[in-house]
């Protein structure tokens, strides 16, 4: 029997669930689906089952792929983590308006298509852009430094695309901190320093594992941002799965790509939420002394 008072409580999510269901659970579904069917000699695609495009992941040349791939991604989110925190721990410490006019300037790139500022990099570092024409206006170099097609202007461009996500995540987890616990702190006797890692870091930490989260999903998959700023010398998941259905016309590979992509999305979030869960309790009185 249908509880309704229940139901009644649950019925808002309803058409959410829907929504959700339609536009993620469908064709994720697709997805795993076509990661088991075959293609023909022309790209078509077969409908026979078989293994055998899981079994190509495991190739040594696509394993680097996904080495390389969780390599940038882990150290964009660590980047972002380092120069993000203390952006983030001012913003939430200025005044009123101070915070929203820093919260508006963080927020802006969103408002500019990410791949114009992905070219805007290109202008930047190219050997006839802005930095080198400025050094060679100086005088401080008489040839142009070669600064693109490399994985650190890879990693540049990521870093800087993602940052806002970790800047915001932070800020939430600063913004919301109990003051009562700092200023327990330094009656206790703690300076700012220990305040800070004693109490402030923990309580974070949330906010810190969020915006890894966010930052680290999205850099597997900006496929545009190596392909301008690598020059297709380095390849990652994104970049792999994009040649895979647009050149090598072999959609079921490219598939049990996504699938090994989504299953490193859902280990991060785990790992994301044992973190939430661990750190729920924060930090106590006693931590500090």
């Amino acid at each position: 029997m249908v509880d309704m008072k229940k139901f009644k409580q649950n019925a808002p999510a309803i058409p959410i669930l829907v929504w959700f269901g339609i536009l993620v659970g469908i064709p994720l579904i697709f997805v795993v689906i076509l990661s088991f069917l075959s293609r023909d000699e022309l790209g078509n695609i077969v409908v026979r089952f078989t293994l055998d495009n899981y079994k190509r992941i495991f190739d040594p040349i696509y394993i680097k792929v996904f080495i390389n791939s969780l390599f940038l991604a882990t150290l964009t989110s660590f980047i972002t983590m380092i120069i993000g925190y203390p952006v983030a721990y001012f913003t939430a410490n200025l005044e009123k308006k101070k915070k929203a006019l820093a919260i508006l300037l963080i927020m802006l790139p969103f408002w500019i298509s990410s791949l114009l500022r992905t070219y805007g990099w290109i202008i930047l570092l190219g050997n006839t852009g802005l930095v080198n024409n400025l050094l060679i206006g100086f005088n401080i170099i008489d040839k142009p430094l070669s600064m693109m097609y490399k994985f650190s202007t890879i990693l540049t461009g990521t870093a800087y695309m993602l940052i806002p996500f970790m800047i915001i995540a932070i800020y939430n987890s600063v913004d919301k901190l109990d003051r009562s616990l700092l200023e327990a702190s330094y009656d206790l006797g703690a300076g700012k320093w220990k305040t800070f890692f004693k109490i402030t870091l923990p309580l974070t930490i949330p906010g810190i594992a969020g915006g890894f989260t966010l930052v680290f999903i999205p850099s597997l998959g900006l496929f545009f941002i190596s392909d301008l700023l690598g020059g297709g010398k380095n390849i990652f998941l994104g970049n792999l799965i994009n040649s895979l259905i647009t050149k090598g016309r072999n959609k079921p590979l490219a598939a049990a790509f996504s699938v090994g992509m989504i299953i490193m999305v859902l280990i991060v979030l785990f790992i994301y939420s044992r973190l939430v869960k661990r750190n729920t309790g924060g930090a106590d009185e006693n931590s500090i002394i």
